[in-house]
């Protein structure tokens, strides 16, 4: 008896323990082939199996230095909160007309905005009414694992459960109002790679202009 009550507790016990994880690499170009810098990758369970968001991390920064925003695309968890600093010499006026948060704000040099609550999900374009040539993005979303990608057109989704997942791609210079690219991806004991092509818009200051206003 004692041997059989060992044997249950034992298959108990490795039915407890968490399915093993591994990570997807995900390759993301061009139409040309080229890498895609800056890309935000992500991962939902296939089937439509219910999303636990990520916990939002504390109030994330977007600098103003040499009349750049820092970083360019930044991911966002629903629900959490971004400041922007201005570190420059000049004056900044930091403004968006995304319906997912619109919002306006004048910032002499070394001031901050209070943290900004992102509630919505979807892409906040973000420009300077003093210097047109500024222009960042916030992605916020629900996903879970979410990722840029490096010069390379690399990243990592890292710690994933095995299984089917829907990976999703989006990049700046995506035909906005178009739908997110999608497509399946199987996750295995020994991890996974994908590669993503994206037909992007050609980059131009006066197009980067017009696109931001359509967010």
């Amino acid at each position: 008896m004692r041997g059989i009550r060992h044997f249950v507790l034992g298959v108990a016990l490795l039915w407890a323990l968490p399915a093993a994880a591994a990570d997807l690499v995900v390759q993301v170009s061009d139409g040309d082939g080229r890498p895609v810098a800056n890309a935000v990758v992500g991962v939902a369970p296939q089937g439509g199996a219910p999303v636990t968001p990520q916990a939002p991390p504390p109030s994330q920064v977007v600098d103003q230095r040499n009349e750049t925003f820092i970083p360019y695309v930044m991911v966002v968890p629903r629900g959490g909160a971004v400041e922007f600093r201005n570190s420059d010499l000049t004056r900044h006026h930091v403004y968006s007309f995304s319906p997912v948060k619109a919002f306006e704000y004048l910032l002499s040099p070394n001031e901050a905005t209070e943290p900004i609550p992102l509630d919505r999900t979807g892409v906040v374009a973000i420009g300077c009414n003093i210097h047109d040539r500024m222009v960042s993005y916030l992605y916020v979303t629900e996903l879970p694992r979410t990722a840029l990608t490096d010069a390379e057109g690399r990243a990592r989704l890292s710690d994933l459960p095995e299984g089917g997942y829907v990976l999703h791609a989006w990049h700046p210079r995506l035909r906005p109002g178009r739908p997110e690219p999608t497509q399946p991806v199987t996750v295995g004991a020994a991890g996974a790679t994908a590669s993503v092509a994206l037909a992007l818009l050609r980059e131009s200051s006066r197009q980067l202009e017009r696109e931001r206003q359509r967010y």
